[in-house]
């Protein structure tokens, strides 16, 4: 699998949407994955005073539906994982990451507050 994607990914960035079940069948490895921003979307809501996040399925595929959608929209090319950030920052999501330690790839978290 390593392969296939590497030939499909060619020297662009790779979006990675899958749920954690599914990305445990499949790390990109190398170079690849220095190119490769996984996302996970979080939900923070307030009860009695104290914020907690949680991944909720219903949020998290919905959001990357609009995330999706929204970099198609705004023709954004971004060729590295850091420049997603600022892209996806400039549509207005919330998205906080760190920069991964070397050949892993970057993790994108979205953070939501709708219910």
């Amino acid at each position: 699998m390593q392969d296939t994607v590497t030939t499909a990914a060619g020297a662009g960035l790779v979006l990675d949407l899958r749920s954690t079940t599914y990305a445990a069948a499949w790390v990109p490895q190398g170079d690849l994955a220095a190119r490769t921003a996984t996302v996970r979307v979080l939900h923070e809501r307030e009860v009695g005073g104290v914020v907690s996040r949680t991944v909720v399925s219903h949020f998290n595929k919905a959001t990357k539906g609009r995330l999706v959608r929204d970099l198609l929209r705004d023709g954004a090319r971004p060729r590295r994982p850091a420049d997603l950030v600022d892209v996806l920052r400039g549509l207005g999501y919330s998205v906080e990451t760190e920069p991964p330690a070397a050949a892993r790839p970057w993790r994108l978290d979205v953070v939501v507050t709708e219910t």
